[in-house]
């Protein structure tokens, strides 16, 4: 272990995915003999064997890495593709799970999926999405398909299929550990197309160092310091689909710390008003984007973005100068807008609700009570028809969405995206139990279907 150790230090040469990749497979390799170590420990002494405790993991950042790996692991098999499904829907969604064990059960789930296939070919696909306030981690793969009556049986120690000399303790380990952490496991298939299992747990809120959302203002600029090409062209790619550049965002990309220090030393006035997205690890210089942060004052102004985030000392290091982190495989996926400037805020519709519910007499009903009360109320049945017309809507309109829009819309993701365009004040209005979506931050709140000023 203490050979890889060294060798996983010492590969800042290294291409930044490759870098990832090693640290993460001497992690995994290090956690598990740790693991392994602890319970040999306790069964020694008498005290059973005890475990890693539970923590709030970002679980995209548990799963990407395993996929990564598993890729490798099964490259040869060239008959079989891997997929790894994260977008916006994906972000930010953390749960309280043991990371050695989770990757355990992630990595037995895609081998089962990849030794669906047998001597065939087929697609392996691992998705993460959230629903009702739990996040789902699915795989799936479009292979042979389990009949109902063995099905059933799945998950139980000692049940297995289609795997010859199986024990089916990797199925039993995902489920209790699944239930361990307030979740469960679901398989579902079908003969002949395939077979998804995915493990539900009740979603948990980020930690202080997590960053929900990229605000960029008007007339203030983005610095990007970064040593990798690449990280450069996601960033910028994202900033021309906002068109930041034409609505007044000045965008800054420098990539050693000689460039940031003239940068910031140039115009001190706009560099107090910038926000700064910094690389950790600068290949070829010893100083880093935490201790430049320090060097020049910038303090809660900048977002490490870095796959380093959960070192301790890196950590330490963000608490003391404020600064936020971000995980670098998700700088492609982080919600980001532009702000709108004074004169376009002026030209907006100002509401006192906007309300977005398929149900007509829901709607009625609130158009009935707004106009007995002078209340400036639009209603939309689809989310999509709001979203056409929220350009010109204010952002600080109330928008109340309902929890289920028909059609398997999921009223919780559609205020995610509403919150994301720089509505402030989301809420759901659902017969559900508010406490079903107490973890999802963007929203301001939960109602029910009765009109906010109802008395």
């Amino acid at each position: 272990m203490a050979a890889l150790e060294v060798v996983s230090r010492n590969v800042a040469q290294l291409p930044e995915d490759t870098r990832i990749l090693i640290r993460s497979a001497v992690g995994r390799i290090r956690d598990i003999a740790n693991n392994l170590l602890d319970q040999h420990r306790a069964q020694a002494s008498g005290t059973g064997g005890a475990s890693e405790a539970a923590s709030p993991q970002l679980l995209s950042s548990l799963i990407d890495p395993v996929v990564s790996e598993k890729r490798l692991q099964f490259r040869s098999q060239s008959r079989v593709e891997m997929e790894l499904r994260l977008d916006a829907s994906s972000y930010g969604h953390f749960a309280a799970v043991q990371a050695v064990e989770f990757k355990r059960l992630l990595s037995n789930l895609v081998n089962n999926a990849v030794e669906a296939f047998g001597e065939g070919s087929g697609t392996v696909s691992v998705g993460l999405s959230s629903r009702d306030g739990c996040v789902l981690v699915s795989v799936h793969d479009n292979g042979k398909g389990i009949p109902p009556e063995v099905l059933a049986k799945l998950g139980r120690r000692g049940e297995t299929h289609g795997k010859g000399g199986g024990s089916g303790l990797g199925l039993y380990h995902a489920r209790t550990s699944a239930e361990s952490w307030g979740g469960s496991l679901e398989i579902t298939s079908e003969v002949g197309k395939g077979t998804t299992t995915t493990v539900l747990l009740p979603l948990t809120p980020a930690p202080e160092w997590f960053v929900p959302e990229l605000r960029l203002s008007p007339g203030k600029a983005l610095v990007i310091l970064d040593d990798d090409a690449s990280i450069h062209q996601v960033w910028q790619g994202r900033l021309d689909a906002l068109n930041a550049d034409e609505r007044g965002v000045e965008v800054i990309h420098v990539s050693t710390p000689e460039e940031i220090r003239t940068w910031v030393k140039s115009d001190p006035a706009k560099a107090r008003e910038a926000l700064f997205l910094f690389d950790y690890e600068l290949r070829g210089y010893r100083e880093t984007g935490l201790s430049l942060a320090t060097e020049l004052a910038l303090g809660e102004r900048v977002v490490l973005v870095t796959s380093r985030y959960e070192e301790a000392e890196v950590l330490a290091g963000c608490r003391r100068l404020k600064a936020r982190l971000l995980p670098k495989g998700l700088a492609g996926s982080v919600p980001m807008h532009v702000e709108a400037a004074a004169a376009e805020t002026s030209e907006r519709e100002r509401l006192d609700a906007v309300l977005i519910d398929d149900d007509a007499l829901t709607r009625m009903l609130w158009e009935n009570d707004a106009s007995d009360l002078g209340k400036r109320l639009r209603t939309f049945s689809t989310a999509g028809e709001f979203l056409k017309e929220a350009g010109g809507i204010d952002r600080a309109t109330a928008v109340y969405v309902d929890a289920n829009l028909g059609e398997g819309v999921e009223g919780v993701e559609e205020s995610r995206r509403i919150h994301e365009m720089g509505f402030g004040e989301v809420y759901l209005a659902t017969g559900h139990e508010p406490g079903r979506f107490a973890q999802l931050k963007h929203l301001r709140g939960v109602i029910g279907k009765d009109p906010p000023w109802s008395a």
